[in-house]
């Protein structure tokens, strides 16, 4: 026998051995047949290159990046802490120096109403006093006086009510920490000497000499009212003794304010002495006192 015919045998065994599996394979039914595997996206690009270490695509990996935004965030929170700190006065604050400031310029007001009144009282009794007046104006100034005590006692009470108040606040304030604003100072931003520091002390310190010069005319008005009541008050018969200790009382406490006013009015008026010399040697204008 030829050996070609049986080598053709044989392959034809070997292609119909093979395809026997492939029908039965597709005689058999869907159930739990397995499915043929499907290739992915990721199969066919096969995996991302990832950057090298120390390369720039490593240093602005998304979680650097966060970091540096984390930072940028936490820098700029400080400085807004800075800024913060830098303006220390709350809203509760200034509401409380505006309420201060109100209540100085109150009480300020009102003891001076009420000073001035009493020195007007002492005109009117002056003038009561007088010789070579009229009836009509004797009676006319008799009922002036009576109004002006009034009015007096009235506003003692307030200017009293007052500087109650404004103590009140200064308490509160000095509790929760806070300060009055503070003064100009003598010299701008720039070096240049503040106007508004020796303007505004110019108007501070006139009026502690017009305060002075009238609280030493009304407690020299009260020393020698006191000492004349002392007076009528002895008398031949020596008078009431608890009244008339009451009055030298009176009399010692309104002589120690007179003299507090005196030196007040010294102090007040050295103190512009220096302002000026103060402001000449800066350059500020003279015409600024006058």
């Amino acid at each position: 026998m030829r050996p070609e015919p049986i080598i053709s045998a044989i392959i034809l065994v070997g292609a119909l051995t093979l395809l026997t599996p492939c029908a039965v394979s597709g005689q058999q039914p869907a159930v739990g047949r397995q499915k043929s595997p499907r290739l992915s996206t990721d199969d066919v690009l096969g995996p991302v290159a990832q950057p090298l270490a120390g390369s720039k695509e490593a240093a602005a990996k998304p979680e650097d990046t966060g970091a540096k935004t984390s930072a940028v965030k936490a820098g700029e929170a400080k400085a807004g802490e800075a800024k913060a700190g830098e303006a220390k006065i709350s809203a509760e604050e200034l509401a409380w120096r505006e309420r201060v400031k109100t209540a100085h310029a109150r009480a300020k007001d009102l003891q001076r109403a009420a000073e001035e009144a009493e020195l007007r009282i002492t005109e009117l009794r002056n003038e009561l006093g007088a010789s070579g007046q009229s009836a009509a104006y004797r009676n006319n100034t008799a009922a002036e006086l009576e109004q002006a005590g009034k009015r007096a006692a009235e506003l003692r009470a307030e200017a009293r009510a007052a500087t109650d108040d404004l103590n009140e606040l200064l308490d509160y304030g000095k509790q929760k920490g806070f300060t009055e604003a503070a003064e100009p100072k003598p010299e701008s931003e720039d070096g240049k000497p503040n106007e508004e520091y020796y303007r505004s002390r110019l108007a501070e310190l006139t009026e502690q000499i017009n305060s002075a010069q009238r609280q030493i005319q009304l407690y020299d008005n009260r020393v020698r009212d006191i000492s004349q009541r002392i007076l009528m008050n002895g008398g031949k018969r020596g008078g009431d003794n608890f009244y008339t200790l009451q009055l030298q009382q009176d009399r010692q406490d309104a002589q120690q304010k007179l003299d507090d006013s005196k030196a007040a009015l010294l102090k007040a008026q050295s103190d512009l002495d220096v302002l000026r010399e103060e402001a000449r040697r800066a350059g500020v204008s003279p015409s600024l006192f006058r």
